[in-house]
């Protein structure tokens, strides 16, 4: 294959995805989203609501992630997808209710 051609990307089915014990969850309520020529920048915050509601909320962050923008779209899409599928299952487990 030539320098300049690129490579396949890796079918989603073919990646393992192996937890981390060591990194923590962290609950966010707030996320802020920048783009730039390459990326799309991801910081997740959290405002604390126990706080006497002062006039400008201060929103803390506590984690920033990167992603190429070549994925985004994607990104969209499967969080879509997986929110209307969690939907569909509480909208159907309330109905027995």
């Amino acid at each position: 294959m030539p320098n300049n051609q690129k490579k396949s990307l890796i079918k989603p089915a073919a990646i393992s995805v192996k937890d981390n014990p060591d990194i923590k969850r962290l609950y966010s309520n707030y996320v802020s989203v920048s783009t730039a020529m390459h990326e799309c920048n991801l910081n997740f915050c959290l405002i604390d609501v126990s706080l006497e509601a002062p006039s400008k909320p201060e929103a803390k962050v506590i984690a920033k992630i990167m992603i190429p923008n070549s994925l985004v779209k994607e990104v969209l899409r499967v969080i879509g997808l997986n929110y209307e599928n969690a939907m569909k299952r509480i909208s159907e487990i309330e109905s027995k209710k």
